[in-house]
């Protein structure tokens, strides 16, 4: 009998013990994943220690100092030195203070960080929540966010966010407001509002009027064309996740259309006043008559007789002025004549008397 128990209870141990191997493997591996899934994602505790701009900030973590960015959202950055303010980076500073007002310097945080979640410059992307609240969520609602759809796996997180930016830029708030001057309704609305109120047509019996209200109306035509330019080079949203295309990627075009339809009213305008002022110019300066033609005339005795009157019209010609000067060479020329006359005179006699005594020796 004792023999028999041994080897039942030898039997009953060794599934026992490969349970208990089994379950010990679980528990270890649990506790590895849990280690890893609290250094990947953060779990551990995360303290502020500088908020470095609307979409970054320097934390405390048992690791040490490193900077987190929200992934689901994208924040105005400050522009470089001397630069001037693009829709990209305009309203940068108070993105930042609101961000800090959030969560400034010693503010506890709960932070998700995704394994290899590398962004620029070193930094972590990262779910950021403060007090069970998304920090993502309330940067979009007040207006100095905007949300990267891309980034965001989570349908209903996606869906939470895009509300919060179409409530800010109902309710004009932050980039979407008016309240600076590099924001794109600061620079789209004063246009499209001068095109609703575009000038009157002055009386069609007026030039200077009609002159005066054509180049007003190219003046308008040109500021809303190029403010048609500058909406056409913000990036589509599917192709960039800059702040300027993913708040007006999508946006724009509604504007342009608008700006269209205004230009194709304002380019009836001018050239109905082009006309009128065409019509009143015509007027207003008479077309040159036609010359009349020289009547035929009856016999030629009139122009015989006018000949010599045209001959006794004509002014005598005018005495050269160098005549004076060769006077005096033909009074000398005149007066070695009588002298050269007695020389010749005297030569020819001498050869005549020559020929004489020739004549006598023969």
């Amino acid at each position: 009998m004792s023999k028999t128990s041994t080897r039942r209870t030898s039997r009953l141990t060794t599934p026992v013990m490969i349970t208990f191997v089994v379950i010990a493997a679980l528990l270890l591996a649990l506790t590895i994943a849990s280690v890893v899934k609290a250094m990947t994602r953060g779990d551990d505790p995360v303290v502020v220690n500088a908020v470095l701009t609307g979409q970054s900030m320097e934390v405390n973590r048992t690791t040490g100092l490193d900077v987190i960015r929200f992934q689901a959202v994208r924040a105005p950055l400050p522009a470089e030195e001397d630069v001037s303010d693009t829709l990209d980076t305009c309203m940068a500073a108070e993105a930042r203070e609101h961000l800090e007002s959030l969560a400034g310097e010693g503010t506890s945080l709960e932070v998700e960080i995704e394994a290899y979640a590398n962004a620029p410059n070193g930094e972590l992307w990262a779910m950021i929540y403060q007090g069970g609240s998304d920090l993502g969520v309330k940067m979009v609602e007040a207006g100095y966010a905007v949300v990267d759809p891309a980034s965001v796996d989570d349908p209903q997180k996606l869906d939470a966010l895009v509300a919060a930016q179409n409530k800010a830029r109902q309710d004009e708030l932050g980039i979407f407001s008016t309240d600076a001057e590099c924001t794109l309704p600061s620079k789209v609305k004063p246009v499209i509002e001068m095109l609703e109120k575009l000038p009157e047509s002055p009386r069609a019996n007026d030039v200077v009027e009609l002159t005066k209200y054509i180049g007003e109306m190219n003046r308008i035509r040109s500021d809303a064309q190029q403010t048609v330019a500058m909406l056409s080079a913000i990036p589509d949203t599917e192709n960039d996740d800059s702040v300027a295309a993913l708040a007006w990627g999508e946006a724009k075009q509604e504007y342009i259309d608008t700006i269209e339809n205004h230009l194709n009213e304002i380019r009836g305008l001018i050239e109905d006043a082009q006309a009128k002022r065409a019509d009143l110019q015509g007027i207003d300066v008479p077309e040159p008559e036609p010359e009349p033609e020289p009547a035929p005339q009856e016999d030629s005795e009139p122009q015989e007789d006018q000949e010599p009157q045209d001959a006794q019209d004509l002014p005598a010609p005018e005495a050269s002025s160098e005549a004076p000067q060769e006077q005096p060479e033909e009074q000398e020329i005149a007066d070695t004549a009588p002298a050269a006359t007695p020389e010749i005179q005297t030569e020819q006699m001498g050869s005549n008397g020559d020929g004489a005594g020739d004549d006598e020796d023969e």
